[in-house]
């Protein structure tokens, strides 16, 4: 396996500074999210992926409510070869796969999961709502919304159990 010697910049962030230099050192990729920018989730070049953070309404995806200093391996996600992260402020989580597969947790009060319920998503689920038989290249997140990008040009968004698709030469 082959990795870039150029590390993800993380020194903006001060919730980076609770990680030890080695740890940093290992940053594929980073999402910094939260009212005060209290929540982090990151991979690494060995597409391990870790949590740590405030935790409102489960958003890291731990399985519970604790909020941690000490960044909690996500194991379900491990070695899944995370491509997009994105984060919306309810705060929920979304992100995909270099496979194409999409997962979700967190805040869900308008199902912006995309899993056709409401109730808050404590660890991160493979979203099969919808986009199952697509290959998702991009994600997104609003406060209320999520959005995937699939490679045939598809656009999908999510919330209050709508499903929105438009072809990319709908849009233009």
């Amino acid at each position: 396996m082959r990795h870039s010697n150029i590390m993800v910049d993380v020194g903006k962030w001060p919730i980076f500074t609770l990680l030890s230099p080695q740890e940093i050192a290992s940053i594929r990729k980073a999402c910094v999210f939260g009212t005060s920018a209290n929540e982090a989730i990151y991979t690494t070049h060995n597409d391990e992926v870790f949590v740590f953070g405030l935790n409102c309404s489960n958003c890291l995806g731990t399985g519970d409510s604790q909020s941690t200093i000490v960044p909690k391996k996500l194991e379900a996600l491990c070695g899944k070869k995370i491509s997009s992260l994105s984060y919306g402020s309810g705060p929920h989580v979304l992100l995909c796969t270099e496979d194409g597969e999409v997962y979700a947790w967190g805040h869900n009060g308008y199902s912006q999961l995309g899993n056709g319920a409401t109730n808050q998503g404590v660890t991160p689920v493979q979203v099969c709502t919808n986009l199952l038989l697509k290959k998702v290249i991009e994600v997104a997140c609003g406060s209320h919304h999520s959005m995937a990008l699939s490679f045939d040009g598809d656009f999908h968004k999510e919330d209050t159990r709508q499903l929105y698709r438009l072809r990319r030469e709908e849009s233009l």
